[in-house]
């Protein structure tokens, strides 16, 4: 983990935060629908809703985090919402996850939302499952994360 440098992204490191999202929707199987405008606009812009943060040695993305405020009352205050969290295969298993995220929370408390964290996690990711685990991250068995896309969502926005 040596020469591991993390960071807030900024403007310049957009490609490379880019290449990390997309090398984790690679690990997911996931679909990867952003751009690099996109993330510019909600990172950069005035009043950008959220945050990155950027792992690298090198020049090169080792980890990345991605994470936006939410705030519920049942916790008790505003938290952060870890929407993208990414560790190079190689730099596994050395505590650069907790790393990013123990920065995510500092990150927050300028913010005035690190009250908590929460993220989401697959069930087919074992082994992220248990690097939160040992964290100390509980699953909620009283949740369940639900979407609204497409054809609902733009139906949605014309009811008022």
């Amino acid at each position: 983990m040596e020469g591991i440098a993390i960071a807030r992204v900024s403007q310049v490191e957009i490609p490379l935060l880019d290449a990390a999202l997309r090398q984790l929707a690679v690990d997911l199987g996931d679909d990867y629908r952003s751009d690099m405008a996109t993330l510019e606009a909600a990172l950069c812009e005035p009043g950008a809703g959220c945050f990155a943060l950027l792992a690298s040695r090198d020049g090169r993305p080792m980890g990345a985090a991605l994470a936006a405020p939410v705030f519920s009352t049942t916790r008790g205050g505003a938290g952060l919402f870890v929407s993208d969290l990414w560790v190079a295969q190689d730099a596994r298993g050395q505590g650069l996850a907790r790393r990013l995220l123990a920065k995510t929370l500092q990150e927050g408390a300028h913010r005035n939302t690190g009250r908590f964290l929460k993220l989401t996690v697959y069930h087919d990711t074992l082994g992220a499952r248990a690097v939160y685990d040992r964290l100390g991250f509980s699953a909620s068995a009283d949740e369940t994360n639900m979407f609204l896309t497409g054809a609902a969502l733009e139906t949605l926005k014309e009811t008022v």
